[in-house]
């Protein structure tokens, strides 16, 4: 699994709880100590800072996307996904977290929805989930929780 934007390292702690399988989370700029004592006793989780899209490329380059990808807590959300997007398979699911957070966000994700290169995708309004199994008929489905 694969985090971009690492936040407050909730959202990596539960991942790693709910699948027991290696998780890399990246965020920009130096390590907090809270998200540390957060994920310290969480072993799978690869907890790195600096360069956000360096730590990217390097994790993915010669490699397959992994199968789950968060894209959270990031100014880089786009150049994250258009780095990503030649390495996804039929069972990479990606993540978006708050899709409508700003125009410009809301308008990119509008744009990933319609991409030809996405498949199914779903909108929570929280979360945006994008998936890439072109055996599927492409189509977009709003959930409403209300």
């Amino acid at each position: 699994m694969l985090e971009v934007g690492t936040g407050s390292g909730l959202s990596a702690r539960y991942m790693s709880e709910a699948k027991h399988v290696p998780l890399y989370t990246f965020d920009e700029g130096k390590e907090h100590e809270e998200v540390i004592s957060l994920l310290k006793d969480a072993p799978e989780v690869d907890y790195r800072c600096g360069n956000v899209l360096s730590l990217l490329r390097s994790r993915v380059e010669g490699q397959s996307c992994p199968d789950i990808v968060h894209i959270a807590f990031t100014p880089y959300y786009k150049e994250a996904f258009d780095m990503l997007l030649p390495y996804v398979t039929s069972r990479t699911c990606f993540f978006i977290g708050s899709p409508y957070a700003t125009k410009e966000k809301r308008q990119w994700w509008k744009q990933v929805v319609a991409d030809s290169r996405t498949g199914v995708t779903f909108d929570l309004y929280d979360v945006g989930l994008v998936f890439f199994d072109k055996k599927r008929i492409k189509e977009h489905r709003i959930v409403n929780f209300l």
